[in-house]
């Protein structure tokens, strides 16, 4: 009896049945028609087809964020490949590991500029942790393998699986394969004794914690680790759920352009723990805390690779390890005797932190000012609710004023790209149905990625899309201010009617025009089952919770 030869697809598609993928995001192609037809013998594996190249990597990103798992985005060659180039982008710079696969002409056709051919090495080298060429069909399955392991290992990032129309198409008798044990790093015993003796003795400690602290578990045990040893937390730009905000060991949030008493209080600590998170230039403030390259304060940074740990900074004590890892052999030695001091640091911290996420309500007289509608939306936010924000000075208002807890999940693109807030949440409600989706958006970027309501409607997602219009780009506009006052140009925008485009892809839609109408509305949509667009006509002048137009154009 013959044995039938399966194709090389129907390998890969195999492979990515035995790593676990449920989910992969994509936008069809005719380069990898082959994977798309083998994937409808593994039902198990949902393709998710969305509307565009870039909300497809966006989603990977996302459900990689939100699962702490490998992310899945299958796209086609050339142009569709240059459209996800952006998710590329924010996976590789916020630490998302994501497998992109990638269609391309046919081997034979290679270095003849054939059709819609890129060399991907050359294209994502700055952009990926890996470009691998599949040229040999027996080892398909090694090569994917070898994407997903790199992936997750060290720092995370997106890798690139590149895949020859023909080799889909052919024969392989490779046998599919299944994950590789992730290695997990613990501390030495060296680093672990300098590091409770640092903890033990500071008197004005400040931890700093980042997204890589992940899962029910580590953070869990990253909380009590904080009440044991007496330790302030501060939160990093977007990775604000990974400390309760009402706790009162929270310390605040290092968000872009923090409030400058805040930060005040914290530069006074004596010691800064940088958990889990990589240390980027929002979250520093611009380099100036911690400051690069020597930090003002002794600083002890945990981070996954050792790589990372000293590239920008030199920390007195850089440890390349799991950050849970680091947390266990903490607790396992215990706090010991603590500056009695401790305590009240603590509380002042915690002070200074509640009353900068305390909102004083102001109006304006060109439109609502967005406060009003983040403090009522966090009147009704569900206890393990899904928040996306994209970027755009709107973003600072939930940043400071929506509390968060370790239930909740605050996703967004720390390296500042407009476009993953609305594909952010059609992949939180396909990774993780059944929980509520808030996405925060400005008129900017619901223009550029919002078609993906339309894949949220045909999967069933019930999404909240907020959309924060000012008929402007105004980060841009507030810049511009700075810089060139009183000579605006290219930052005006003519918008739709969000609530009616909303209407037309068939969620509700909802419209705020004034303050008077904010909690009614917010309730409302809030309250509503199905996917919903509320648009809030707001001020442009009232940019942020700290910064008016007028008054930057006036100094």
């Amino acid at each position: 009896m013959t044995t039938m030869t399966k194709t090389a697809a129907h390998v890969l598609a195999a492979t990515l049945d035995k790593h676990g993928v449920d989910i992969a995001y994509c936008v069809p192609g005719e380069s990898y028609l082959p994977l798309t037809d083998a994937l409808i013998d593994f039902p198990n594996i949902q393709l998710v087809v969305c509307r565009h190249e870039g909300g497809a990597g966006f989603m990977a990103a996302a459900h990689a964020r939100l699962r702490n798992e490998v992310g899945v985005c299958v796209i086609s060659r050339g142009p569709g490949a240059m459209n996800t180039a952006i998710a590329l982008h924010v996976a590789y710079h916020d630490a998302e590991p994501v497998v992109f696969l990638v269609g391309q002409a046919e081997i034979d056709e290679l270095g003849r500029n054939a059709l819609q051919e890129m060399n991907y090495s050359k294209t994502f080298s700055d952009t990926s942790k890996m470009v691998i060429e599949v040229i040999d069909p027996t080892r398909i399955a090694e090569s994917v393998a070898r994407a997903f392991h790199v992936a997750q290992a060290g720092t995370p990032g997106p890798v690139v699986v590149v895949l020859p129309e023909d080799i889909l198409y052919g024969p392989s008798d490779a046998e599919p394969l299944g994950p590789r044990k992730k290695a997990l790093t613990a501390p030495s015993a060296a680093d672990k004794e300098q590091a409770l003796e640092m903890l033990r003795t500071a008197e004005k400690p400040l931890v700093i914690a980042g997204g890589r602290l992940h899962g029910k578990e580590t953070l869990g045990d990253f909380t009590k680790f904080a009440e044991e040893f007496q330790l302030p937390v501060a939160t990093s730009q977007r990775r604000f759920h990974v400390f309760d905000s009402r706790h009162p060991n929270a310390a605040g949030r290092l968000f872009n352009r923090a409030p400058g008493q805040m930060l005040e209080a914290m530069k006074e600590s004596d010691l800064l723990l940088v958990i889990g998170e990589r240390i980027g230039p929002s979250m520093s403030q611009g380099y100036t805390f911690p400051r690069a390259p020597k930090p003002d304060q002794p600083m002890i940074h945990v981070w996954p690779s050792t790589e990372e740990v000293g590239r920008n900074y030199e920390p007195e004590l850089g440890i390349g390890c799991d950050p849970h890892e680091f947390i266990k052999a903490m607790m396992a030695e215990g706090a010991g005797d603590l500056p009695v001091s401790r305590i009240e640091w603590v509380k002042r911290l915690n002070m200074v932190h509640k009353e900068v996420m305390t909102w004083a309500p102001v109006s304006s007289n060109d439109g609502v000012v967005f406060g009003h509608v983040v403090t009522a939306i966090d009147k009704h936010m569900a206890k393990d609710a899904v928040v996306t924000c994209d970027a755009g000075n709107f973003s600072s208002w939930p940043s400071r004023f929506l509390h968060m807890g370790q239930e909740n999940m605050f996703i967004g693109a720390t390296v500042g790209a407009m476009g993953p807030g609305v594909p952010s949440g059609v992949a939180a409600g396909l990774s993780t149905p059944g929980r509520q989706i808030i996405v925060f958006v400005g008129d900017g970027g619901a223009m550029m990625t919002g078609n993906e309501l339309a894949t949220a409607i045909q999967y069933g997602v019930p999404i909240k899309i907020f959309v924060s219009n000012n008929n402007a780009y105004g980060t841009i506009r507030m810049h511009q201010a700075k810089a060139f006052p009183g000579r605006v140009t290219s930052t005006e925008l003519m918008n739709p009617d969000f609530a009616a485009w909303g209407e037309a892809f068939g969620a509700k839609g909802f419209k705020i025009e004034t303050e008077a109408e904010v909690d009614e509305i917010v309730a409302a949509a809030m309250a509503y089952e199905g996917p919903c667009v509320i648009e809030t006509r707001v001020s442009l002048n009232h940019i942020s919770p700290s910064a008016r137009i007028d008054e930057i154009e006036a100094r």
